[in-house]
């Protein structure tokens, strides 16, 4: 009897504590990453809404930098636009629904975000498609040059600005392999140091 209690107590609390957020690409323009070593969920929302005939651009657009200890089922997170965390920092809370569903509910809206996403009505968000990250985290400089291999001392001709984010899949001699999406997609390695600390 003893055993069969203690069986029920492991599932259950494996049922409440075994849940944790996917890295990948969520709906609406939500990616995000669960560094497993730091216990660390760090995302980047990006989506736009309405369209400009004349600069052929759209009309509202909603980004913001995600970054939180996963410490349970909800946990607290802080939310900015990356060139601006003094400024626009708001702070929120991520819940785990399940293994593929996540809730973010911010207490006032990101500027612009009131015309594409209302985060004050704690919006979910499903999984679109799975990845490998271990961090998503953005440019902190004002250039950071990709380069080929992790030992290479000269960079390659494409670089990225301050504010562009990238998604990580693995961080090797002060380097991290990663991909941009912008309008094109590009990869490679960009020293560690040119990006946001987390």
């Amino acid at each position: 009897m003893k055993n069969l209690f203690l069986i029920l107590l492991l599932a259950s609390s494996n049922l409440f504590f075994g849940q944790k957020v996917i890295s990948g690409e969520y709906e609406m323009g939500l990616k995000l990453s669960y560094d497993a070593s730091k216990n660390l969920l760090t995302g980047y929302f990006e989506s736009y809404t309405g369209w400009d005939e004349q600069t052929q651009n759209s009309q509202f657009s909603c980004i913001f930098y995600i970054e939180g200890k996963v410490t349970g089922n909800k946990f607290n997170v802080k939310t900015y636009y990356p060139e601006d965390k003094k400024e626009d920092l708001i702070l929120g809370t991520v819940e785990i629904v399940n293994n593929r569903t996540i809730k973010i509910k911010l207490p006032e809206e990101h500027g612009g975000c009131w015309n594409v996403m209302h985060f004050v009505e704690n919006p979910k968000f499903d999984l679109e498609k799975k990845s490998n990250w271990i961090q998503i985290r953005y440019v902190d400089k004002a250039k950071a040059y990709f380069y080929k291999n992790k030992s290479d001392q000269n960079p390659s001709k494409i670089y990225l600005v301050k504010g562009d984010a990238v998604c990580i899949d693995k961080i090797e001699n002060g380097k991290a392999f990663c991909t941009y999406y912008g309008k094109k997609t590009s990869k490679g390695w960009i020293n560690v140091a040119e990006l946001n600390k987390i």
